[in-house]
């Protein structure tokens, strides 16, 4: 566009000064003739010329005139945007949801747009007790108390999953296109109330370590994996949200920690564990993403944890994050 408009600049620069000249003094000057062509690649070229006389009069300067403004739209329409992957620009409700939500260029529509995973609530009772070491867990959000006063745990799950447990598919199965597998083991959330449980508890947990921080090992019925004692810590973070105190509302912070352990038996890749690469360990097997919190008021430390293996996490792990990272505690 910038090129075509040099050269219309350039073409009424002599006819400017020939329409502010005097008429007893016509100046000399070439005037230019354009010639247009088409490629092969339907781009319009212009050519400009100069003719073989210099003399120039009124009826040649508007002849001149009318040529370069014919100029114009071409150079206008030669110079349209057009994407190698143009999409329609209908947008209409009833064009499909790439339409909708994107531009022919493929930025979005509206920058403000989030697309957000459909998810579904899933929400606990807890009881508080006035006794100490007291262990109350739920297993894939059984309901462990039906007292009305209390805590209410809560966490979201995708609704892609099958949340069902009489279906004849495995619990947590992702049947969407590109997945068709299992994405989760198991999601425990327990409680536990114990003397002098304050947030410090959390804050030394990467030291001392997450598992034996947040009394792993002293759930009943070894709930949990033995190698999560030795899980390695990966990653950890501190969130805050909101927990109403009585007409208050406060900020309740949330540990959150990503363990990840191998199996505590490795056998030879010559017996078959192809796992085994010859470096003397296995690589991980288990994952545990976990978020804690500590309600002081109470003495209660809530636990919640998201399981999977290897397999699982390669189909879901940005699902997986979203789960932990929805677990939330409140007063009923």
């Amino acid at each position: 566009m910038m090129t075509m408009l040099s050269i219309i600049v350039y073409c009424l620069m002599p006819a400017a000064l020939f329409a502010f000249s005097s008429p007893r003094h016509p100046m000399q000057f070439q005037l230019l003739h354009s010639h247009l062509s088409e490629s092969d690649f339907g781009v319009v070229h212009t050519n400009i010329e100069a003719p073989h006389h210099n003399n120039l009069n009124r009826r040649d300067f508007l002849l001149f005139s009318s040529a370069i403004a014919s100029l114009i739209p071409l150079a206008v329409s030669a110079e349209e945007t057009e994407y190698m992957y143009q999409r329609s620009s209908s947008g209409s409700e009833d064009g499909d949801l790439t339409s909708r939500l994107f531009n022919p260029d493929g930025s979005l529509r509206d920058p403000n747009i989030i697309v957000e995973a459909q998810e579904r609530t899933v929400t606990m009772s807890f009881p508080t007790s006035a006794a100490t070491d007291v262990f109350t867990i739920s297993t894939d959000g059984s309901q462990p108390s039906t007292e009305s006063k209390g805590l209410q745990v809560s966490y979201k799950v995708p609704t892609k999953w099958n949340n069902d447990p009489s279906s004849q598919l495995p619990l947590y199965y992702d049947s969407s296109e590109g997945k068709n597998g299992k994405s989760c083991n198991r999601i425990t959330t327990y409680t536990v109330t114990a003397s002098q449980l304050d947030s410090k508890v959390l804050e030394k947990a990467s030291k001392i370590g997450v598992a034996k921080s947040l009394l792993m090992d002293k759930l009943p019925n070894t709930y949990f994996d033995r190698g999560v004692m030795k899980a390695d810590l990966i990653s950890g973070r501190t969130t805050r949200k909101p927990i109403k105190d009585g007409d208050v509302i406060d900020e309740q912070i949330y540990y959150e920690f990503d363990l990840a352990f191998a199996p505590l038996e490795c056998p030879a890749y010559e017996e078959g564990n192809k796992e085994n690469l010859g470096l003397g360990f296995c690589p991980y097997d288990s994952i545990y993403l976990v978020s804690a919190t500590v309600l002081e008021n109470e003495g209660t430390l809530a636990v919640g944890v998201v399981e999977c293996n290897k397999d699982e996490w390669k189909i879901a792990n940005s699902d997986l994050k979203r789960v932990r990272s929805s677990f939330e505690v409140n007063r009923a």
